[in-house]
């Protein structure tokens, strides 16, 4: 659950709508710097009140560390993030040359065989259906991203029902109402929804990739540990497309909490935490690593991961979605209240 994708006419490219405490010598200036990102806003006077207004983001972010609540990225088969304008020409190129093939096609037919024009109007007819049931499809990935899961589900439902999208759509529909169904805390219906819908998928997309680790998820949250363990390690080693590697650490993190142990080295820990520093969603991936430094007793790291988690973007409904988690965050903060309290700017 922890990436949106996004979904185009090119199967290889899919949008899928983001360092340890002060005086730790392995915090670097680069973690700093990233830890000071921030999204851009705008200052408004309303009756001699300031506001910071967010400004508006596009659909389709650039990459997955600028991504924030709402947004997609083109990710391709290997989990990598595509560049949207590259992605966006070819798709403008694709459509430039069915029209002009189509209006060839309709020239030739009215003047030879006049029986073919049906045929060249429901091919049409058709590509226009697919163009809608994918906006919709992208748009519901796109609620789901900010929590709404009423509207989510009213945009995924009438695609995965309809019979005049292509099966992969309806497919790709089917999964964003199993993500709604989670949402709502209903896990098991979400899991058997999920299941369902990979069976109908080709192995060759990212989709079916980014599943398994929603089921993994799910089970987790569900408290069926053994079963997620089982799952999680028939994938294998970590992915080393970027967005499927970020799903494989959320999930392997997550599970980490239910069971209560991490197998991973301090370099490894420390990489996640930089990766959920740089990202404007990085708030899950960094209240996992506070939960992991805590465990290690690093309570200074710990701290220092939580307080940039506050600061960021993250998965709505967590308390559903990810329980063992919210459970250790009301422990923790109940044993260490500091961590509600300003920390002092640093003198530069």
């Amino acid at each position: 659950m922890a990436a949106d994708s996004r979904d185009d006419k090119d199967d290889k490219d899919r949008p899928t709508a983001a360092p340890a405490a002060a005086g730790n010598p392995a915090i670097s200036d680069r973690d700093r710097a990233l830890a000071a990102i921030r999204l851009p806003q705008a200052w408004v006077h309303d009756g001699g009140k300031e506001r910071a207004l967010v400004v508006s983001r596009p659909m389709i972010a650039r990459g997955l560390d600028q991504a924030a609540k709402g947004q997609l990225v083109y990710v391709g088969r290997d989990g990598e993030v595509k560049d949207p304008d590259r992605v966006r020409n070819r798709q403008v190129a694709w459509y430039l040359a069915f029209g002009g093939i189509m209006a060839v096609g309709v020239t030739l037919a009215a003047t030879s065989l006049p029986l073919m024009i049906p045929f060249y109007a429901a091919l049409c007819g058709r590509l226009v259906g697919q163009v809608r049931a994918v906006k919709r499809v992208n748009q519901a990935s796109a609620a789901l991203s900010n929590g709404d899961t009423a509207a989510g589900r009213a945009l995924a439902e009438p695609v995965a029902r309809a019979w005049w999208a292509p099966g992969r759509v309806r497919v790709l529909a089917e999964l964003r109402v199993a993500f709604a169904d989670a949402l709502e805390g209903r896990g098991d219906q979400a899991l058997e929804r999920l299941r369902q819908a990979r069976a109908r998928l080709s192995p060759r997309l990212v989709q079916y990739q980014f599943s398994f680790y929603t089921e993994i998820n799910l089970l987790t949250a569900l408290g069926r540990i053994k079963e997620a363990r089982a799952l999680l390690d028939s994938r294998g080693g970590i992915p080393t497309g970027e967005v499927l590697r970020f799903s494989h650490w959320i999930a392997e993190m997550h599970l980490g909490v239910a069971e209560g142990k991490l197998d991973i080295d301090d370099d490894e820990l420390h990489a996640r935490q930089r990766k959920g520093l740089s990202m404007t969603t990085g708030r899950d991936l960094l209240l996992l690593c506070a939960w992991a430094y805590a465990q290690r007793g690093q309570h200074d790291d710990a701290a220092y991961a939580w307080r940039q988690a506050m600061e960021r973007e993250g998965t709505p409904r967590i308390d559903v979605t990810m329980p063992a988690l919210v459970a250790w965050m009301t422990g923790y903060l109940r044993d260490h209240p500091e961590l509600e309290q300003p920390v002092p700017d640093e003198d530069l």
